[in-house]
């Protein structure tokens, strides 16, 4: 009797123990994808991240290029329109002189 009663209490141990350790490796299971969940999303964040960054120095270099090229041709447009101002200012000048002297 001492011996069934024995082998039914190591039974009931043994089914304790493994309901344990299934919650265990469910609960495990769960913490492992939720950490490998967790790594995914950010390292899916940090590529992200990076790629705007090295995307917006590339846009402002661009753009500070293309800054300077305007400030250079702006400088080269003014110059030429003050020629014209001159070259414009010496016509009108012989032009009154002309009819000055046809007076």
């Amino acid at each position: 009797m001492m011996r069934n009663e024995l082998i039914k209490y190591i039974k009931s141990i043994v089914i304790v123990a493994l309901i344990i350790g299934i919650i265990g490796a469910l609960f495990f299971l769960i913490f492992g994808f939720a950490l490998i969940w967790q790594a995914i999303a950010a390292t899916l964040i940090t590529i992200f991240l990076a790629s705007m960054a090295i995307l917006f120095i590339f846009v402002s270099v661009y753009l500070w290029i293309k800054n300077l090229m305007l400030k250079k041709e702006l400088n080269g447009r003014r110059e030429e329109i003050e020629n014209i101002s001159r070259n414009l200012k010496n016509c009108n000048k012989k032009l009154r002189e002309k009819k000055a002297l046809d007076k």
